[in-house]
């Protein structure tokens, strides 16, 4: 029979935090439709950023969707784990298959589940073996969505020294060539207005790459703090459920007994009748011990006198 405590823990669903993932890509969405030639007032401002180096904003935009895609199947996992739980909660066979193959998250939670023959109540070190366990995998889980964040920063700043490279050694070829052509002021003029495309470009490398790249680690942070939210709801459920399960008290040697408050009220007897025979014992001790001091200090007195009446013969 469940506990009343066991009852009232339920597992939050990360149904909301994967809404407002959804809410925040269709603001992000909306912002790029606004940018984009389909909007009321056309423009091409993102298309012109990204074809100012096809290569690495397409790689930029591509670690955006493998981050995005990655966040989304973390909160797919707690609910799947949510899923698990509950059944097992609920006593579902452990042979079928929803069983048989819980979610990574709780692999290792699933296996020392699985030890307890998914009945018997938990010891305090095998709790805090499963929590362990699961908060190891979160924090696995986490990592790898800062890395794909601070990429798409390091991809952002790679432009933008790649780009500021490419400025520098076109403006330098530009005064190169206006240093050795000769002609008139007009022909001067025409050929600095040509020769500045390359810096230009430069230019537009740096700034639409630190602009896909920040962007893209912007919508990530946002997508990693709501996964990580739904992550710790759920650490924060499964410890409340745990604590339900771990309410008695084991026996040391682990013979499946169980101590309840008449045999700890037993014990507290046995300990205060302990405590009066000792208390007894010590109070018979220290009578002896006075009067064998008083017969030692009649002994001395005794020998003290035979010793002076000894010299007063002599």
């Amino acid at each position: 029979m469940a506990s009343s405590r066991e009852r009232t823990v339920r597992f939050a669903r990360p149904g909301r935090y994967v809404l407002n993932m959804l809410i925040f890509l269709l603001l992000v969405a909306a912002v790029v439709f606004y940018l984009s030639p389909l909007s009321p007032q056309p423009t091409n401002l993102l298309i012109d950023a990204f074809a100012a180096n096809p290569a690495l904003n397409g790689l930029i935009l591509f670690v955006l969707f493998l981050g995005i895609v990655y966040h989304f199947n973390l909160t797919e996992t707690v609910s799947r784990a949510v899923r698990w739980i509950e059944g097992f909660r609920d006593g579902v066979d452990p042979t079928t298959r929803r069983m048989r193959h819980p979610p990574a998250l709780i692999s290792a939670l699933s296996q020392l589940l699985a030890e307890t023959n998914f009945r018997e109540r938990f010891s305090p070190e095998s709790t805090r073996s499963m929590l362990d366990s699961v908060g190891t995998r979160i924090d696995e889980g986490r990592e790898m969505g800062r890395y794909i964040m601070n990429l798409l920063v390091f991809l952002g700043l790679l432009g933008t020294f790649w780009g500021l490279l490419e400025t520098v050694n076109a403006v330098a070829d530009t005064i190169n060539g206006l240093a050795v052509t000769g002609g008139a002021a007009e022909d001067a003029v025409a050929q600095l207005i040509a020769n500045l495309k390359e810096p230009l470009s430069g230019m537009g490398t740096a700034f639409s790459s630190s602009l896909f790249g920040l962007g893209g680690s912007l919508v990530v942070g946002f997508l990693d703090l709501q996964a990580g939210q739904a992550q710790n709801h759920f650490y924060t459920d499964l410890e409340d459920w745990l604590a339900g399960q771990t309410e008695t008290v084991r026996t040391p040697k682990g013979d499946g007994k169980s101590y309840g408050s008449e045999d700890f009220a037993e014990l507290a007897a046995a300990l205060n009748g302990l405590e009066a025979a000792l208390a007894a014992n010590t109070e018979t001790q220290i009578k002896a011990s006075a009067g064998q001091t008083a017969e030692l200090k009649d002994e001395i007195r005794a020998l003290n006198r035979t010793l002076i009446r000894v010299g007063g013969g002599e």
